[in-house]
């Protein structure tokens, strides 16, 4: 494998034949808690400039790297923007919804109170009819002992005047029973 070397040949041998590998130094990235910050600092800006040297040798993989990393950032930004809307949705609305919850919470009637009611209504309902019902059947029962009095008046009536022509002889036997009608009060 042929590596890219300046002082050696032209580009023009490098196109013409294989690509060439390439060997991008590693970046180690220093780790947070370190006693000389300063010395880490220096390091990974050595590291950084070695990468950014052999990206300008290498002008292709340099754009592809570049192409790459601005989809790549377009898209952390992206999703960024995405949950930081939705939690800012989430902040703003929940005490809305929240209220809104408990209000309806607070006047809705509940189940019970309203199968309450309803067998109220349905009793009240019930009540309403047997109290209707019992009024028909005391006109009935009044209708009936009215005619039954007035029975019981004509046939008291007849055996009062049964009784008085068995009691007085008379030579007119329809005077004594007019007389005695007269004089009897009626019931």
């Amino acid at each position: 494998m042929a590596k890219f070397d300046p002082s050696h040949g032209s580009t023009t041998e490098l196109i013409a034949g294989a690509l060439p590998s390439i060997d991008l130094p590693s970046i180690d990235f220093p780790p947070v808690a370190l006693p000389d910050a300063l010395n880490s600092l220096g390091m990974f800006a050595s590291q950084l400039q070695t990468v950014i040297a052999a990206a300008l040798s290498h002008p292709f993989w340099a754009i592809g790297i570049v192409i790459v990393s601005i989809g790549l950032l377009q898209l952390v930004a992206d999703l960024v923007k995405r949950i930081l809307k939705a939690g800012l949705k989430l902040i703003l609305t929940l005490p809305l919804q929240l209220s809104q919850w408990l209000w309806k919470q607070a006047t809705a009637p509940s189940a019970t109170k309203v199968n309450e009611k309803a067998r109220i209504t349905q009793l009240l309902n019930q009540l309403d009819t047997l109290r209707t019902e019992q009024n028909e059947v005391i006109e009935e029962l009044k209708g009936l002992l009215q005619s039954s009095a007035t029975i019981d008046e004509a046939t008291a009536t007849k055996a009062a005047i049964t009784n008085t022509k068995q009691q007085q002889p008379s030579a007119n036997p329809e005077q004594p029973a007019l007389q005695s009608s007269a004089e009897s009060p009626p019931s």
